[in-house]
């Protein structure tokens, strides 16, 4: 099974969201638990960090629990994957391309979130800062419901690939370095 079709339901699992009293979008989540994972939290302290940031610092039952457990699963193999197989969860096209950009707006800023909670000091990281920035201006993205909706379409595609690829960078740079700092400090040194 490809990764992509791990990713749950989008429409399915924004309704479990708002069965449960949570305020976030299945994008907004999905954002969310992206940016706790790029910017290197990797050990059980994601769980709670969403329920302060998603639920006024409450657990989630377990009806959803399970299906926010499973997609920070997923979404972690994902980045860690090197055929880059990351994926934004966002709703279908047949959700309407207005849908579409504001789920991306919803996500991008809720990935901004958790990325800088996990990683407070991420303006002192010039290879991202750059990234973070063209982020940061996606999230405040715009249309006009006149736009003709076909180049609207086209355009947030291009959008939706830049963001998907910033955030690989982002795992890269921020994740992965913290990887490697901690295995360091975890050898024992060598006498000679």
């Amino acid at each position: 099974m490809s990764i992509q079709n791990a990713l749950p339901n989008y429409q399915s699992f924004d309704e479990i969201l708002h069965q449960q009293s949570v305020a976030l979008t299945a994008a907004e989540m999905h954002g969310l638990i992206s940016g706790l994972l790029c910017g290197g939290n990797h050990d059980s302290s994601w769980q709670t960090l969403v329920h302060d940031l998603a639920n006024d610092g409450l657990a989630f039952s377990q009806v959803l629990a399970r299906p926010i457990r499973e997609l920070y699963e997923i979404t972690f193999e994902s980045l860690d994957d090197s055929n880059f197989n990351f994926n934004l969860l966002l709703p279908d096209d047949e959700a309407g391309v207005f849908a579409c950009a504001d789920a991306l707006a919803g996500w991008v800023n809720h990935f901004l979130l958790g990325l800088g909670v996990a990683s407070p000091k991420l303006t002192e990281k010039p290879e991202i800062k750059e990234v973070v920035t063209d982020l940061r201006d996606i999230g405040m993205l715009g249309y006009d419901e006149s736009e003709d909706q076909e180049e609207l379409s086209q355009a947030l595609e291009e959008v939706m690939e830049y963001v998907r690829v910033a955030v690989q960078l982002c795992y890269i740079a921020l994740a992965t370095s913290k990887k490697v700092s901690n295995t360091k400090k975890d050898e024992k040194p060598t006498l000679h």
